[in-house]
């Protein structure tokens, strides 16, 4: 039999092979295969997984997200949205990627990139594969209805809102980064048309509800299992966003069926099964025990974010050994701050990104062409990160 933690990186490994394909089912797989490699209880795990509340009901959210989507994209009020804010080329190549990033859909990327392409035709395309991919990842870094965000809060003991409130700072410097080194070079000189402001917030009516009913329950309601709250906003931004698009219910069916939605459940809950097994497995004492510094956290964080494609998978992996290395039932908000946003730069200049792909393929481009426009500002990011980190470290 395997040693624990040489089975968790065979299982790792087969992860990050397969990793292009359906993560929902890859996950579920690997975690079974782990559980056995390292004889822990399977049923035992599957069960507690399976009829955990908080668990049900994030994964329940999570499917409701999509659906919204395809409502918000199918009725075109995400569209309106950006037309009627009658802002800046430059502000408009910045804001089209960044408020389709919220609409967690199936090809997303391919709905901002036409819009991309039209603002201006003669950009370079590379230059417009950069610009799509970041910031079409920007706004979503503090979304608080993101799966990423939401997963990360369940894992680390992290309020979702704690969460936003310390992600805004990379935030911050994704956009200034970004500005400096994808958009300065932009001409933006036209007028700027008149903006319809009421437009603009009725549309964004549906987006914003969700979090809002969410904030409102955990701060003045007591549950046990607040992610409740969170379900029942989405069902209300559903509803609303079936009442300005005035459409019928029954899209709801063909949407789910065009997002495949039974994918999103499925992964929250192999992850969480996934999670259950490696900490039973041993595996996060073993690799607690090495003491591993904080600097090498932050440099695994964005070789994984890299290596699989994905922002939930490495927390996933990451949050549980820090938390056993260093004895604490709640991960510390900067250190929090550190692995999330290392795990996401590396997620968005993988070629195994998704969004990436599609926004090669659409602007027909290659990955080594459109590589330095997305590495300049990624490195510099990661730059500061370290340079923030080594600051913190010696006040």
């Amino acid at each position: 039999m395997l040693p624990a933690w040489l089975s968790f990186l065979v299982i790792l490994m087969l992860i990050l092979v397969f990793s292009k394909k359906e993560l929902s089912v890859v996950l579920t797989i690997a975690a079974i295969i782990f559980g056995l490699l390292t004889q822990v209880d399977l049923l035992d795990s599957i069960i507690l997984v399976v009829i955990n509340p908080s668990i049900i009901f994030l994964a329940l959210s999570v499917t409701l997200i999509p659906i919204l989507g395809g409502i918000m994209e199918e009725s075109g009020l995400i569209l309106e949205l950006i037309e009627k804010l009658r802002v800046t080329k430059k502000m408009a190549l910045i804001l089209s990627p960044a408020l389709f990033g919220l609409l967690p859909i199936p090809g997303g990327a391919l709905m901002s990139a036409p819009i991309v392409d039209q603002i201006d035709p003669e950009l370079d395309p590379n230059r417009k594969v950069g610009i799509n991919v970041w910031y079409r990842h920007v706004l979503l870094l503090i979304y608080p209805i993101s799966s990423a965000i939401l997963v990360s809060s369940a894992l680390s003991g992290i309020s979702v809102y704690l969460i936003v409130v310390a992600l805004i700072i990379p935030f911050s410097l994704m956009m200034l980064v970004g500005y400096f080194t994808l958009m300065r070079s932009v001409k933006s000189k036209e007028k700027i048309k008149k903006r319809d402001l009421k437009r603009v917030l009725h549309n964004a009516i549906p987006v914003i509800i969700a979090p809002v009913v969410d904030i409102i329950g955990r701060l003045f309601l007591t549950f046990p299992y607040p992610e409740l709250y969170l379900f029942f906003g989405m069902c209300i931004s559903i509803w609303v966003g079936l009442k300005f698009s005035k459409m019928s219910p029954i899209v709801i069916k063909d949407i789910s069926k065009r997002m495949k939605i039974w994918r999103f459940p499925l992964l929250i809950i192999a992850m969480f099964l996934f999670l259950e097994i490696f900490i039973k497995s041993g595996v996060a004492e073993q690799f607690g025990s090495l003491n591993l510094p904080f600097y090498l956290f932050i440099f695994i964080s964005f070789f994984l974010g890299f290596a699989t494609g994905r922002v939930q998978l490495p927390i996933s992996i990451l949050i549980p050994i820090y938390i056993i290395q260093n004895s604490v039932s709640l991960m510390p908000i900067l250190d929090f701050t550190f692995i999330y946003f290392a795990v996401y730069l590396g997620y968005i200049i993988t070629p195994m990104h998704p969004c990436l792909a599609y926004n090669i393929n659409y602007f027909k481009t290659t990955y080594k062409q459109s590589f330095k426009f997305l590495a300049v500002p990624t490195l510099i990011c990661l730059g500061f990160l370290y340079c923030i980190y080594f600051i913190t470290i010696f006040l």
